[in-house]
């Protein structure tokens, strides 16, 4: 039975809560899935997700018997475990490997694990089919969501010379399941003697912030996720190789699919930002779907209209209180290009402001009676204007009155700062 290199072992110990010996720990390597197209089912897993179920994998997944999960009444538990995965070439299949181990000794339900491996070593149990989670498939033809949206196309199907496949764009890798007949072509347990070829493809890191720092012509992966968002993936270089590997270049791929991996990573790009943008949108307006913007945003614009229609007839009345209220002192336009910037109730408050010193300037809204006589003022029937009897005794003209009011606002204006709204004395 094949044991685990010391470190594989060392990787297998970091899942494992009592730690395993050599001995008692069985490891295979399988191919688990690839970017070619599922036969008879039309769909394609994109570069994008085969690099984020890379990173699941190595996280570890279970290992199940014929995706028993899917079962009604089977028990689901684990055979065994993934701990840790890699990319390769495959001639023009990009595909993703994963290593697996399982307990030697133990027994789940009436399966001995033992058996298990003695099958996988025998060749006998070799197919293996990953169960897994979609949250975006598109549609190879128009890129829109194939299901629930507006795609007219039909999976299978041609349309001008070109396949219609449904790409899957994102998700999780659930398992990994041995079954006796898988869907993937290819996919299954490997040769034990592949296992040192594997252990040295395609490796990837994180992709650093400053672009610019990779070669010309590199190749990048993007992942993106609610959970993660966008998150980009280069070829790990050996430091030893590394001139040697850029000098040569990437001969994997031809010109043809380099240009197509290239729009489909400026494809990825974009509809990830997008993505986020609309996300933003869409927690702005307090909706939950994209189809409910266009009527928010309708309804936004009306009231706005509303609401810039209001904010000038208040500027006006406001403008207009301070025009009674100082007289030509009052500079109309400098002080409409103030109230521009500040909010409706706030110009609401000045112009109540200035409507209460012309009210003061022009004589109106006082008592004419004083005190406890309710009697009418002297002249008051045959026309003569009465005087403002609230000065306390220091009767003033309307003229007066009218003068200090003027005075009054220049001063507070001067005092908030705004002395340039009045116009210069002639």
């Amino acid at each position: 039975m094949a044991k685990p290199t010391p470190e594989q072992l060392a990787k297998i110990n970091q899942f494992a809560r009592v730690p395993l010996t050599e001995d008692e720990t069985y490891v295979f390597p399988a191919k688990l899935v690839g970017d070619q197209i599922i036969p008879r089912r039309f769909y394609r897993l994109t570069p994008n997700f085969l690099r984020k179920m890379a990173v699941q994998a190595r996280e570890g997944v279970s290992l199940l018997l014929d995706h028993s999960w899917a079962n009604m009444g089977i028990m689901t538990i684990p055979l065994g475990r993934t701990f840790d995965s890699r990319l390769q070439m495959d001639g023009d299949e990009l595909a993703l490997y994963a290593d697996h181990y399982m307990k030697l000794g133990q027994e789940v339900g009436d399966i001995k694990i033992d058996q298990i491996a003695e099958g996988i070593d025998a060749g006998t149990i070799f197919d293996t089919s990953i169960g897994f989670t979609v949250t975006s498939q598109t549609c190879s033809i128009c890129g829109q969501e194939y299901f629930g949206g507006n795609c007219p196309h039909v999976r299978g199907r041609e349309y001008d010379s070109k396949l219609c496949t449904v790409d899957i764009n994102d998700g999780d890798l659930m398992e990994n399941s041995l079954v006796f007949d898988g869907a993937y072509p290819g996919a299954g347990v490997v040769g034990m003697s592949n296992t040192s070829e594997l252990q040295s493809t395609i490796k990837c890191e994180a992709l650093s912030e400053d672009a610019k720092s990779l070669p010309s012509g590199g190749r990048v992966f993007y992942s993106f996720s609610g959970k993660s968002g966008l998150d980009g993936f280069v070829i790990q270089q050996d430091k030893n190789n590394e001139a040697e590997t850029q000098a040569k270049g990437d001969d994997t791929m031809n010109e043809e699919q380099k240009a197509a991996l290239a729009e489909a990573q400026t494809q990825a790009t974009a509809l990830a930002v997008a993505n986020g943008v609309l996300g933003q949108v869409r927690a702005t307006l307090g909706v939950e779907s994209d189809a409910e913007i266009p009527a928010k945003l309708t309804a936004l614009s009306v009231q706005a209209t509303d609401g810039a229609l209001y904010k000038v007839k208040v500027t006006e009345q406001a403008c207009g209180a301070g025009v009674r209220a100082l007289g030509e002192a009052f500079n109309v336009e400098a002080m409409k290009t103030a109230l521009s910037h500040l909010p409706v109730c706030e110009i609401e408050k000045i112009g109540a402001t200035y409507e209460a010193q012309a009210q003061a300037a022009l004589g109106g809204g006082g008592r004419h009676t004083q005190g406890g006589d309710v009697n009418l003022p002297e002249g008051a029937l045959n026309g003569t204007p009465p005087t403002n009897s609230q000065n306390d005794g220091g009767e003033k003209t309307p003229e007066q009155l009218k003068a200090l009011a003027r005075e009054e606002a220049r001063a507070a204006l001067k005092n908030t700062g705004r002395g340039n709204l009045l116009k210069e004395d002639k």
